[in-house]
């Protein structure tokens, strides 16, 4: 009996013992599995960089990984790239190659906040607000206990409001500030790598106004055979549930009897110039730019392709904006006369 109770302590204590290793041994598997799905998820996600529910799942399980994800030299070397280019940019094309540097640390460490919150400020550098406010939406994701994180939410719902500004014709989009969004001096340290100094921003140089072009009008003989386009012409859009009936130009005839455009009506601050304005049948284009007496250099060129209906009461086709930094919108517009 004695040595029965001997035998089943001795097997009580080697249980005990080897539990420990044990623990370890599933630790470390669960680790090496931990690697092997993220390097799996990555690999994909370079294949198809526009995969969201892809690198939100990444970013999710980085977060889960102790020790955190190493860092790959390549990304630290395209974030150090990035941060000169954005260091040095006299203007919108150095700042959308400082983006490229910046998307491809973003695809190959998507668990890196800091390639984020780097690659939003660029985009915004150049007006790409839509694409701004999706990456510091992964740098909050990224980073959710971050110092500035109060700052970036700001900076996100400014941007929304300016990207529903722009759709409802208000023209009350400036260039971003440099100082907008603060930038954490260092990127936190990550798998034994030497975190990475942050360079301050610099700000972007004015880009000159293209040069006027002649204003084309309809002669007079002409008129009889030209649809009426007279009339001040509108669209509706809707800003935070509130429908808005906004300006979007005029036409008028002048003393000479000639059909001629007017800009439409818009804060005092703002300049407009009609730069392009032709007929042919039933279509028409009218291109406005624009100018801010308070931002030196800042310019906007908004140009429409409309063609009017048959009894005269819209005007139907293509609205497309572009602007200081490099910003392009392309829409569809139905305006009515009032």
């Amino acid at each position: 009996m004695i040595f029965v109770f001997r035998i089943m302590l001795l097997i009580m204590l080697f249980s005990c013992l080897a539990t420990p290793g044990l623990a370890v041994q599933s630790g470390n598997s669960a680790v090496a599995v931990s690697q092997e799905t993220l390097q799996q998820h990555v690999a994909e996600l370079i294949k198809n960089p526009a995969n969201t529910a892809l690198r939100e799942k990444i970013i999710m399980l980085a977060l889960t990984m102790d020790p955190a994800p190493t860092v790959p030299e390549n990304v630290e070397r395209n974030l150090a790239r990035g941060t000169a280019l954005i260091r040095t940019a006299a203007g919108a094309g150095e700042y959308k190659q400082a983006i490229v540097e910046f998307e491809a640390a973003a695809n190959n460490a998507p668990w890196l906040a800091m390639a984020y919150i780097k690659l939003a400020v660029a985009h915004e550098k150049v007006g790409f607000y839509t694409e701004a406010i999706q990456n510091f939406k992964f740098y909050l994701m990224a980073a959710p206990e971050a110092k500035n994180a109060r700052e970036v939410k700001n900076k996100v719902d400014e941007l929304e409001a300016d990207i529903e500004g722009l759709k409802a014709g208000k023209n009350s989009v400036v260039p971003a500030s440099p100082a907008a969004v603060p930038v954490p001096d260092k990127a936190p340290a990550v798998a034994g790598k030497t975190a990475l100094a942050i360079e301050p921003e610099k700000r972007q140089s004015a880009i000159k106004m293209q040069p006027a072009e002649n204003i084309s009008r309809i002669p007079v003989e002409q008129k009889s055979k030209a649809p009426s386009f007279i009339g001040n012409w509108y669209f509706k859009d809707t800003v935070r549930g509130e429908e808005l009936t906004i300006q979007a130009f005029g036409i008028r005839k002048d003393a000479n009897g000639d059909i001629v455009p007017t800009a439409p009506m818009r804060p005092a601050d703002y300049v407009p110039t009609i730069r392009a304005f032709d007929i042919f049948d039933s279509t028409m284009k009218v291109e406005i730019h624009w100018r801010l007496s308070s931002v030196v250099g800042y310019w906007k060129i908004e140009t429409y392709k409309l063609t009017l209906s048959r009894d005269g009461t819209k005007l139907t086709g293509s609205y497309s904006e572009k602007s200081v930094g490099g910003r392009n919108i392309d829409l569809d517009r139905t305006l009515f006369r009032k």
